[in-house]
């Protein structure tokens, strides 16, 4: 644990004062047009990813009450 947090620290020995002052400054500030071209970009490009992915397949309520249906009549139910 003490191992972990020392880790954790480390990244921010370099980190001052005037770093955190310049950081919460500059949110302040308005955007160029070439970072708002870079922000929607990148959106984009996680909307794309997003619509990449696999559809989720699963069964629906009328397959799994067959199922049920079909193991109870088997003998096969644990639960009578």
């Amino acid at each position: 644990m003490m191992s972990t947090m020392v880790k954790l620290r480390a990244g921010f020995d370099e980190v001052d004062d005037d770093d955190v002052q310049d950081l919460l400054e500059s949110h302040a500030e308005p955007l160029s047009n070439d970072e708002l071209i870079e922000l929607d970009k990148a959106s984009q490009e996680a909307e794309e990813g997003d619509k990449e992915e696999e559809p989720v397949r699963g069964l629906d309520n009328k397959t799994l009450k067959r199922m049920s249906r079909y193991r109870k009549s088997s003998g096969n139910y644990e639960g009578t």
